[in-house]
C-alpha cells in the first residue's frame, strides 16, 4: 500500500508546482489536496479539483481568518498547538484519516498547525517544502527556515524541521538547506498538463496574450507599496503604443490601476501564468516587468527563450523593492544575458526595447 500524501496550496502557482511534485515523486501514492481561501478563485478551483479525479479528498480551508486574529488570539493558538495540536487543527479543518507526507509552500502558522495536528496522529509524518517562485530561493524564505530567533522558533519550530525541498533549480538556492533538496523537471507529462487544464478550466480562458509586449504587475501595490510601475509603463507606452501592450495584473490585485490608465489587462486572475506558458508560445513576445519572476519562468522552468526587460534599476525609490528577491532574480538571469536585460538608464532601456521588438518581428 502506498503512502498517503496531503498537499496544501494557497496560490494557483503552488497548485501547478504541487502537481509536478506528485507526478515526479509520488506517482503511486494517494494524494489529497487542501485549497485555501488565500487563492484567487479558490471556491471555483476547489469545486473543479473535487471532480477532476486527480486527487482523493479535496478540502477547503478558510485560512484568511487566521491572518485576521488579534495578537492575543494567535498566542493562545500557539500554546494550544503545543498542548493539544489535534484539537487546535480541528477548529480550522477536519482531516479524514492519517497522513504520511505533508507538502506545502508557505512558511506559515497555518502549516505549523497542520504539521502539529497530523504528527499527533502519525509521529512518523514527514513534511516537505516545494517552491513558490523566486522568494523560495531567496533569504526571504531561507531566513525564516534557518532563523534562531525565539519568536520565530516559537511559531514555526515544526515547519523548520523540513525533511526535504523540491525545486526546479536547486543550484540557484541562496541559502543552505537543512535537508535534502530534490530537483523538479521542467517538462510536464501530458496527463499532468491535462489535469491542470481541467482544474483551471483552461479551455474557457477569456484572455488573449498575443500582443507584442506583455507587462507583469507585482504584489507591491497589493501590499500597500507604490513602486511607480504605472508611470514606468507609461514611458514605455509612449514609445511602443498602448495598443501593443497587454498587462497581466497580479492575482491579489484589489484595484486594476492599469485598466484605469487605459491598458488592456487580463480578466481571469486565477489562471496560473505558468499554465498559460505550458499551453502557448511566447518566443516572439517581449516581457516587461519591474522584477517579477513571471518574466523568467518561461525560460527557467520550461526552456522557452522569451526575452525580458526588467525596470528595477529605473524605479524612483529602489528602497521600496524586496532586495533579497530582486537579487535572487538577478542571479538567475546572469546565466542568460542574451535573454534578460536590466537597463540602468532610460536611454538604454528605450534602445533595448526597440532592438528586441525589431528582432521579434523578423
Amino acid at each position: 500500500m502506498g503512502k498517503r500524501v496531503l498537499v496544501t496550496c494557497c496560490t494557483p502557482y503552488q497548485l501547478l508546482v504541487a502537481a509536478q511534485v506528485l507526478a515526479t515523486y509520488y506517482p503511486q501514492d494517494q494524494a489529497d489536496l487542501i485549497v485555501t481561501d488565500q487563492m484567487s478563485g479558490s471556491r471555483k478551483i476547489w469545486e473543479a479539483a473535487k471532480g477532476c479525479g486527480g486527487f482523493g479528498r479535496v478540502y477547503y480551508l478558510e485560512e484568511k481568518r487566521l491572518n485576521g486574529l488579534a495578537r492575543g488570539e494567535n498566542l493562545k493558538n500557539i500554546l494550544r498547538g503545543a498542548l493539544a495540536p489535534d484539537k487546535l487543527l480541528e477548529s480550522f479543518l477536519h482531516l479524514e484519516g492519517v497522513y504520511d507526507v505533508f507538502l506545502f509552500s508557505n512558511v506559515s502558522l497555518m502549516n505549523q498547525y497542520l504539521i502539529q495536528g497530523m504528527k499527533k496522529k502519525n509521529p512518523r509524518l514527514e513534511w516537505m517544502l516545494f517552491e513558490d517562485g523566486a522568494s523560495t530561493y531567496s533569504l526571504q524564505v531561507g531566513g525564516l527556515l534557518l532563523s534562531r530567533s525565539w519568536k520565530v522558533r516559537m511559531q514555526l519550530h515544526q515547519v523548520q524541521k523540513l525533511k526535504g525541498i523540491y525545486l526546479f533549480h536547486p543550484e540557484t538556492l541562496a541559502w543552505k538547506a537543512p535537508c535534502p533538496v530534490y530537483k523538479l523537471p521542467g517538462k510536464y507529462a501530458p496527463q499532468t498538463l491535462k489535469l491542470l487544464n481541467e482544474i483551471f478550466q483552461y479551455d474557457k480562458l477569456p484572455d488573449r496574450y498575443d500582443r507584442p509586449v506583455l507587462f507583469f504587475e507585482e504584489s507591491y501595490p497589493c501590499d500597500g507599496v507604490d513602486i511607480g510601475d504605472v508611470a514606468l509603463l507609461d514611458r514605455i507606452a509612449a514609445m511602443v503604443g498602448k495598443e501593443n501592450i497587454f498587462v497581466k495584473i497580479h492575482p491579489r490585485n484589489r484595484e486594476n490601476r492599469f485598466a484605469q490608465a487605459g491598458y488592456a489587462t487580463n480578466t481571469d486572475t486565477a489562471m496560473p501564468w505558468e499554465l498559460i506558458v505550458l499551453n502557448s508560445s511566447f518566443e516572439r513576445t517581449l516581457f516587461l516587468t519591474v522584477g517579477s519572476s513571471a518574466a523568467t519562468n518561461p525560460w527557467c522552468v520550461f526552456g522557452i527563450p522569451a526575452k525580458a526587460v526588467f525596470l528595477s534599476e529605473l524605479v524612483e525609490d529602489p528602497s521600496r523593492l524586496r532586495v533579497d528577491v530582486m537579487e535572487q532574480t538577478k542571479k538567475i538571469c546572469q546565466s542568460r544575458p542574451d535573454l534578460f536585460f536590466f537597463p540602468k538608464t532610460w536611454e538604454e532601456c528605450e534602445k533595448r526595447v526597440e532592438e528586441l521588438l525589431k528582432e521579434n518581428r523578423e
